[in-house]
Parts: C-alpha cells; structure tokens; sequence
C-alpha cells in the first residue's frame, strides 16, 4: 500500500487540500499501477516560522510577517551568490 507524505507551508484552502491529495493519489496509482483505493496521503502543514527558504524563515523570505519580527524594520533576505567564486572580482 503507497503512502505518501506532503508537508507544505500552511494557507491552503480545504478545498486545494483536497484536490491535491486526489491528484497525488491519481497519479501514484498510475505509477504503479496499484488501484487508487490502495493509495494513502497525509498532509503535513507547518507555519511560515517552521519552514526555512535560503536560511531565513519563509515568512521573512516571502515579506510576511518581516516587520513583526523586528519591531517594525523588515528583515531582507542574504544576497544570493554565484557558484563561480570568481564572479564580480575586478583584476589589479
């Protein structure tokens, strides 16, 4: 019997849930070619202060909920940096 375990950032309606586990279920019974009825799905939602996105919370990275977390100065995300450790260096 599959199961599947989605853990996502809370804020979707009852409704998408819903839509999401038929989906999922759909398309691993396809998959695997085991009937739908055998498929279980489990969501997992987890508040925009749980979940992490390039080492901030994503309620910083996504600007909700910034301003509250500093007394009022919204928190930037860290500058992304290229893989190239050569990029951006001038020569003398």
């Amino acid at each position: 019997m599959p199961f599947v375990q989605v853990t996502m950032v809370s804020g979707r309606t009852a409704d998408q849930k819903h839509a999401l586990i038929a989906q999922v279920s759909a398309a691993v019974a396809s998959a695997l070619g085991t009937p739908v009825e055998r498929v279980r799905v489990a969501i997992y939602e987890v508040s925009a202060d749980e979940w992490g996105i390039g080492g901030v919370p994503y309620a910083t990275a996504r600007g909700q909920g910034a301003a509250s977390a500093t007394g009022g100065a919204a928190i930037q995300p860290p500058p992304s940096h290229s893989d190239d450790p050569a990029a951006g260096e001038t020569t003398p």
